[in-house]
């Protein structure tokens, strides 16, 4: 069982903030080894050992401020996952390989889905971006690198096949490269040859934790002040923004209502020739609502309500259990999804916002890649101090940035804000927990991936290839 152990913890040092891809396949190689011709009872052990400790580390961000016990629930709860890998004998069978490659991508899917929304947090195709596989994220996504991540290091586990595999991974990655050439190329027709100055605002808070903003605009003040600070610079003087972005929750009260934050934005907006967007606390009809708000150059205001709310942090399922289990839970106000998407224009920039959670799903990342020309991301990580939550959460948006191929704007309240390629790399990025302002200008296209367009083809296909290997067992 130590094996076991040592699998899991390697699979989480694949992910910040150790951050080793290489690991996530050797993992998952020892992992199966030790699944092999075990019984029933011993394959249920070996896959709660693996995945307590797999999701212990990687998910440890989720005690700070709050304890143990939420974390240890949620390690827990994702772990039950790994479970129904259980369900079946493994051997050194090629069918056994396909199955078993499909049956942890399936598994990973209901972990994005399910319950209460799901939470797909470490999917191993999110630790990849720089394995030679990650050719394929434009084309199949995390789904499908995932699936290649998993057979490749399963067959890596039958001496027999070694040599052969690995001929058949260089093979793999060559074709990769060759249709990234092909996708470069469309990108660069897809270009309009136009480009988008941004600035992004990282204002801070006054203490990073659960009571971030405790003190009524303390928040929006800090990052009106570095704002004021940017547009009073040299650099805005030579070169000025066509667009200056604030992240989720900047505006602590509501800035419609608020007439000091209103006032405070409208004198902003006359000093200001761009358009700003800040993500804000709405006071909706039925309860609070995380928003972004477009303010306009022309004084129109438009708005996004986000849809895909963080369960028990912005809204609580089961609210009276989870009272008993943590008093922190009383404190929390359901906040109210919106219903809409929203498309946002800018100069020559056009983008759907995705406000921090809503990252994590396929179904929203994919809906701002169709009518986007670039990506932009707002979260707060001031609830997670220096945690390792926010290394993950920007790791994620550098694949999201891949998968679309379009440059991204990511901004945060603490860290980490920055500009990321269409090919995910880094392009800029501030100092966690500085007040700052960062500026690029970003390349815009309208270049639509194979996946974006096609966004439920790779789970349609993998569940085609755990069917077929039962098909292929009854003929055998």
């Amino acid at each position: 069982m130590f094996r076991v152990v040592i699998a899991g913890v390697l699979l989480a040092a694949s992910f910040p903030p150790i951050n080793l891809w290489f690991l996530a396949p050797i993992s998952i190689a020892l992992f199966y080894s030790q699944l092999m011709r075990a019984i029933f009872k011993l394959r249920l052990q070996i896959c709660a050992l693996y995945g307590l400790f797999f999701f212990a580390p990687l998910l440890h961000w989720s005690s700070t401020f709050v304890g143990a016990l939420p974390w240890l629930i949620l390690t827990v709860g994702e772990t039950l996952f790994f479970l129904g890998l259980a369900i079946f004998s493994w051997d050194s069978k090629i069918t056994h390989y396909f199955r078993f490659a499909a049956l942890w991508v399936l598994l990973e899917f209901a972990r994005e889905k399910l319950p209460f929304g799901g939470f797909g947090w470490g999917r191993v195709g999110f630790s990849q971006l720089p394995s030679p596989l990650s050719f394929y994220l434009p084309i199949f996504g995390i789904t499908g690198l995932t699936f290649l991540t998993v057979i490749f290091a399963a067959v890596f586990t039958k001496k027999e096949l070694r040599t052969k595999s690995f001929i058949f991974l260089v093979a793999t990655t060559m074709i990769g490269f060759g249709t990234e050439y092909l996708i470069d190329h469309k990108v660069a027709q897809k270009s309009e040859n136009s480009k988008l100055n941004i600035t992004l605002i990282q204002g801070g808070v006054a203490q990073a934790n659960l009571n971030f903003n405790n003190i009524p605009m303390e928040v929006f003040k800090r990052h009106l002040a570095t704002t004021n600070k940017y547009l009073a610079s040299k650099s805005y003087a030579i070169n000025p923004a066509d667009l200056i972005i604030w992240p989720e929750n900047a505006s602590d009260l509501d800035p419609i209502t608020t007439p000091e934050i209103a006032k405070d934005i409208s004198a902003l907006g006359r000093e200001f020739t761009g358009d700003i967007l800040i993500g804000a606390v709405l006071n909706g009809e039925d309860g609070p609502q995380n928003a972004a708000i477009l303010y306009k150059d022309n004084g129109n205001i438009e708005q996004y309500i986000k849809r895909d709310l963080a369960p028990f942090g912005e809204y609580i399922p089961l609210r009276t259990i989870a009272e008993r289990i943590s008093p922190l839970a009383k404190e929390i106000t359901d906040f109210i999804p919106g219903s809409n998407s929203a498309l946002f224009s800018t100069e020559n920039g056009v983008f759907t916002p995705l406000i921090c959670f809503e990252l994590l799903d396929d179904t929203f990342a994919t809906q701002t890649n169709l009518k986007s020309n670039f990506l932009v991301s707002i979260t707060n990580n001031a609830t997670f101090g220096k945690s390792s939550e926010a290394a993950q959460q920007f790791l994620i948006a550098r694949v999201r940035a891949y998968e679309s191929r379009k440059e991204a704007a990511i901004v945060s309240t603490t860290g980490y804000t920055g500009f990321i390629d269409s090919k995910g790399r880094v392009m800029d990025k501030a100092v966690q927990f500085n007040q700052s302002a960062t500026s690029r200008e970003i390349s815009l296209n309208n270049y639509q991936t194979p996946i974006s367009k096609n966004r439920n083809f790779p789970e349609l296909l993998i569940t085609a290839i755990f069917l077929f290997t039962f098909y292929r067992r009854k003929r055998g």
